[in-house]
C-alpha cells in the first residue's frame, strides 16, 4: 500500500559509504621509489634509450593507477547514477505537466486580456465623440490591460490622453494653414508630426524649407536674368521695348510676374477681363480656392 502523499516523509535507505585502503602508504613508496629512479637521467646519444625507456615505465605505472581509481569509482557511483536516474525522469514528468497547466492559464489570461482590450475599446469609442476625436487615433495603453488597473483610472487616463489629442489636431491644423499659405504640400510636415516631431520643430522644418526655396528660386532668377541681359545684349534696342536679334527679327521686351489674388468671384472675374481686354497673357494658372475669412 502506498501512504507516500508529500516528499517531507520520503523514505531513501542511505549511509554515507566509506573506502579502506590498507596498503595506500606501500603504494605511495612503490610510486616513490619508481619516480626515484628516474631523476637525474639525461639524454645523451649514449642515455637516450634508457631515458626512453624509464618514461615508458612511469606512464605505464600512471595509468595502472588510474584504472584501479576507474575501477572503483564505476562501482561507487552505480547506485547514486541508479537513484539519481528515478529522480531525473519523475523530474521530467513534473516540467511537462508543469508545461501543460503554463498553456493552460496562459490561454486564459490571454483570453481575459482580450476581453479587457474590448471593453477599454468600446469605452474609448463611447468617449471620443464628447472631445471630437477619432477613437482609432488613440491607442490602447498597456496598463489599462492589466487586471489590477481600476476603471476610473482608465477613463481619467482615456480623458487626458484624448484632451492630448485635440491639441495635436489644433497643432496639424496650424501646419495646414502654414503650409497652404506657403504653397507647400502639407502631407510630409503632418507625417513628421504624426511620427512624434515636436509642432515647434515641424514650424522650423517648415520655414526652414521656405528659406531654401527661396534661395533656390532667387538662384535661378540671378541666372534667367543673366541669360536674358545676355541675349539683350546681342540684340539692337529699336525703342518703345522693341529689339531687333541678329537675324532681323523684331522681339518684344516684356515683363513676368506672379501674383497670388484673393478676393470675391467677382472681383477675380473683373480682373480676368482685364487681363484679356488688354493683352495680357496669363501663363499659368491655378485652380480657384474658396476660404471663408
Amino acid at each position: 500500500m502506498n501512504n507516500l502523499t508529500t516528499l517531507e516523509n520520503l523514505s531513501v535507505n542511505f549511509k554515507p559509504g566509506t573506502i579502506d585502503f590498507p596498503q595506500a602508504e606501500e603504494l605511495k613508496k612503490l610510486v616513490a621509489d619508481k619516480l626515484d629512479q628516474t631523476k637525474g637521467l639525461v639524454a645523451t646519444d649514449e642515455s637516450i634509450k634508457a631515458t626512453k625507456a624509464s618514461r615508458a615505465e612511469v606512464n605505464k605505472l600512471k595509468k595502472a593507477i588510474g584504472d584501479v581509481r576507474k575501477k572503483y569509482k564505476r562501482a561507487w557511483n552505480a547506485p547514486f547514477e541508479l537513484f539519481e536516474t528515478t529522480l531525473r525522469a519523475l523530474e521530467g514528468d513534473c516540467d511537462s505537466a508543469s508545461q501543460e497547466l503554463k498553456l493552460t492559464i496562459d490561454g486564459f489570461e490571454e483570453t481575459q486580456k482580450e476581453e479587457r482590450k474590448q471593453k477599454v475599446q468600446a469605452l474609448i469609442e463611447e468617449m471620443a465623440p464628447n472631445y471630437n476625436v477619432k477613437a482609432e487615433d488613440l491607442p490602447i495603453a498597456d496598463k489599462w490591460l492589466l487586471k489590477s488597473t481600476p476603471q476610473k483610472t482608465i477613463v481619467q487616463e482615456i480623458g487626458e490622453q484624448m484632451k492630448v489629442l485635440v491639441n495635436l489636431y489644433k497643432e496639424r491644423d496650424e501646419i495646414k494653414k502654414k503650409c497652404m499659405k506657403s504653397d507647400l504640400a502639407p502631407a510630409p510636415y503632418i507625417e513628421m508630426h504624426e511620427n512624434g516631431m515636436s509642432y515647434i520643430d515641424v514650424s522650423n522644418k517648415i520655414e526652414s524649407d521656405l528659406i531654401d526655396r527661396e534661395n533656390t528660386a532667387d538662384l535661378f532668377k540671378q541666372a534667367k536674368q543673366a541669360e536674358v541681359a545676355e541675349q539683350k545684349a546681342a540684340m539692337t534696342d529699336i525703342g518703345d521695348g522693341r529689339l531687333v536679334d541678329k537675324n532681323g527679327e523684331i522681339k518684344q521686351e516684356l515683363q513676368l510676374v506672379t501674383f497670388t489674388l484673393k478676393g470675391t468671384m467677382g472681383q477675380l472675374d473683373d480682373v480676368a477681363r482685364f487681363c484679356v481686354a488688354n493683352g495680357i497673357e496669363v501663363v499659368k494658372a491655378s485652380n480657384r480656392e474658396t476660404v471663408i475669412e
